[in-house]
Order: structure tokens, then sequence, then C-alpha cells
């Protein structure tokens, strides 16, 4: 008979429970709607009044070239490396303890998987303030960079100028043998056959800075050979990336809910083992 009531008289306990925690809610709702309230008007004034922060963002894709003797390209600049210095040039921590009012960078990172773009965020109090500076920020890297580029892509240039005259001066000489072979097959075929040999020769030059062109071309043009660039445009942002309103207000609901339900069971708990006061029986004589 006792293995068949236990359940029974602990389901009846259990619902006991459930009912003193309702009751409990009930008995402090003031409390809690107390609590509700005073946490949701902080939410809502924090979200309201708090300055607003507007955030620009764009990806810069570092430039590269590719130098005789290397089998792939060279970056001009170490990714990691602007990444330090954008953010010690832009950043917001000048120097420890020093803070840099608005606008700064606050994101210069490689791009997942990519080794040669940089995600950058720019932090404003207004959001033409956000793009104006992450427009600097790129038009001065980019300017470093044109410097670097033109200087590595120089040698290669020159030795195409070089090769393009080269191949002139090699055309009128063959235009020339060319001319004097046919004079001389009715007059000196021997001769004739000497100059067609030293003709042949002169092909063959042309052949091998043909092929050495194209390669220096290709070497010095994209995807191997290219500047550094913007993926995509620097916009103004539209809406305030911080405070987020509403979460904010969701988070101040559900806070001070949490906490009404804590401090009711707080106070429950605290009445309840309050010691009861003893009556004396106080005799006069």
């Amino acid at each position: 008979m006792q293995r068949t009531q236990q359940p029974t008289l602990q389901r009846k306990d259990e619902g006991i429970d459930l009912f003193a925690f309702w009751a409990t809610l009930v008995e402090r709702k003031v409390l809690i709607f107390i609590c509700f309230t005073v946490c949701l008007g902080a939410g809502i004034a924090f979200a309201y009044l708090k300055s607003p922060v507007y955030e620009s963002n764009v990806k810069l894709r570092i430039g590269q070239i590719k130098s005789d003797g290397e089998a792939t390209p060279s970056l001009l600049e170490n990714a990691e490396e602007l990444s330090a210095r954008l953010l010690t040039q832009y950043g917001e921590d000048i120097a420890q303890g020093i803070k840099r009012e608005h606008p700064f960078i606050t994101q210069a990172t490689l791009q997942r998987g990519v080794t040669t773009t940089l995600q950058l965020t720019a932090e404003g109090a207004t959001a033409d303030d956000a793009a104006r500076l992450l427009n600097d920020v790129v038009k001065a890297v980019q300017r470093d960079h044109t410097v670097l580029f033109e200087d590595n892509r120089r040698p290669i240039s020159d030795r195409l100028q070089n090769l393009e005259e080269q191949r002139a001066t090699l055309q009128k000489q063959y235009a020339d043998l060319t001319a004097l072979i046919e004079r001389l097959k009715a007059s000196d075929s021997v001769q004739a056959s000497l100059m067609m040999l030293q003709r042949g020769a002169i092909v063959d030059s042309l052949n091998q800075q043909d092929m050495e062109r194209l390669r220096l071309a290709q070497q010095i043009t994209p995807p191997q050979t290219r500047p550094t660039e913007l993926l995509g445009e620097i916009v103004a942002p539209a809406k305030a990336s911080r405070p987020k309103k509403m979460l904010v207000l969701a988070f101040s609901a559900a806070f001070g809910l949490m906490m009404g339900v804590i401090l009711a069971f707080l106070m429950d708990f605290l009445a309840k083992a309050k010691p009861p006061e003893r009556n004396a029986d106080i005799t006069y004589r």
C-alpha cells in the first residue's frame, strides 16, 4: 500500500510547490512590476540618449608584382604589417591610456581565407565622418603603394622597351637581307645562300624576342601584377551601428523581469526565515 501511495504524495507535493511559486509571484507583483519598469526605463534612456556610432566598411586588396626569378608574385606590402601600421596610425589607441576621438579605424583584419585582402572598418560620430576617414586612409595606402608598384614595374617596362627597339632593328636587317638575297640570286647563288643563313639567324632572334616579350607582358599585367585597389565602394552608413535600440530594450525588459522575480523570492525567503515574536506574560504586582 505504501508503494502505491508514494507517487501520489509526490505529485501532490509538486502541485503545492507550483502553487506556492505562483502565489509568491502574485503577492510580490508590485515589486516585480517596479523592477521591470525601472530596468525598461533605464534601457529606453540609454537607447535614445546614448550618442549614436556609425561604421563604414570596405575591402582593400593589396597590390602585387611578379619579378624575374620569382615563382609567385610578391605583395607590395605584407598584409599583417599594413594592418598594424593602419591601426597604429589611425586606430583608437594613441598610446597606453590615451584614446583617439572619433573618427578612427576599429578594424583592419585579413579576410578569412584570403591573404591579400584587408577588411577595413571606420567608426565615427556621424555617417559622413566614418566614410570620410575610410576614404582618406584608402587613398593614403594607394598613394604609397603606387610608388612601390611603379618602382618594381619600371625594370620590366624598360626591358620591354629595349626589346621593342631591338625588334625594330632586326626587322630592318631582315628586310635589307631579303632585298639583297633577291639581287644575288641571279648573279651569285653562293653569296645568296650565305645571306639566307644569316637571315635565318635573324628570324630565330625575332622568335626568341617575341617569346620574351610575351612573358614580360604577362608578368606586368593582371592577375600576376596589379595595383592596390578597392573591392566595392565606400558609402556612408544609412543607420547607426550602436546602440542597437531594439536589442537594448529587449535585454532591459528581460533583465528587469528576471530581477523582479529574484527579489520577490528573496523577500519571501527572508520573511519566512524571520523568527516569530514571542509573547511574554507580564505580571504586575
